[in-house]
């Protein structure tokens, strides 16, 4: 397969290492992280993928993650399939773009990304998209407000998993103090897109 996944050498300070992404085909080569971080000892180097049952220092599940990793070989696999005897027409922005694709939630089929990648269509245009991070460490975006019976509501999806959407009433965004704790508490603190994936 040309999509290797490795964990890299470096480790944070809760000693989880970063899993790294190198795609070859045609001559080009493009590596990224994912945005996950894992412990060496719960990392299946045969498999390349991170051993079932277990989860990482944010409590991001070995299940969901494996998913992103089987998402992006399929989608690798289906576009060399494409290109293959025309490989120097995949370039490497190509590349880039696909798996962004695939790990920003907005394609819920494979076959989306794919058909993206060949037809060359221009990237989806930035946005100033917010991010949020809950007391479990977990991460989400925010799709929308909402309300209801006059009560108010932000629509997250979560991010790195099965991209779940929830709606999170709007008092959890604002600071909150509780009983025999003397700072306030944020049950979802806005965070940059730096941290979310790690770049």
């Amino acid at each position: 397969m040309s999509v290797r996944f490795t964990l890299e050498k470096r480790t944070n300070v809760y000693g989880e290492s970063p899993i790294r992404l190198s795609w070859s085909f045609g001559g080009r080569r493009y590596q990224s992280t994912l945005g996950f971080s894992i412990n060496k000892a719960n990392w299946d180097d045969v498999k390349k993928l991170v051993k079932s049952g277990t989860h990482n220092i944010k409590g991001q599940k070995a299940e969901d993650i494996n998913f992103i990793i089987k998402r992006i070989s399929l989608v690798a696999t289906g576009i060399e399939q494409h290109f293959d005897g025309n490989e120097k027409s995949l370039t490497k922005d190509m590349m880039k773009k696909a798996i962004s694709d695939v790990q920003s939630n907005d394609f819920a089929r494979i076959e989306d990304i794919i058909e993206r990648c060949i037809e060359g269509t221009v990237s989806i245009p930035k946005t100033e998209t917010r991010y949020y991070r809950d007391l479990q460490h977990r991460y989400y975006r925010l799709l929308c407000d909402a309300e209801y019976n006059h009560l108010s509501f932000n629509i997250l999806q979560q991010l790195f998993g099965r991209g779940e959407r929830i709606a999170v009433p709007s008092t959890d965004f604002k600071p909150r103090k509780i009983e025999g704790i003397k700072s306030h508490v944020l049950f979802y603190k806005e965070v940059s897109y730096e941290e979310v994936f790690g770049r």
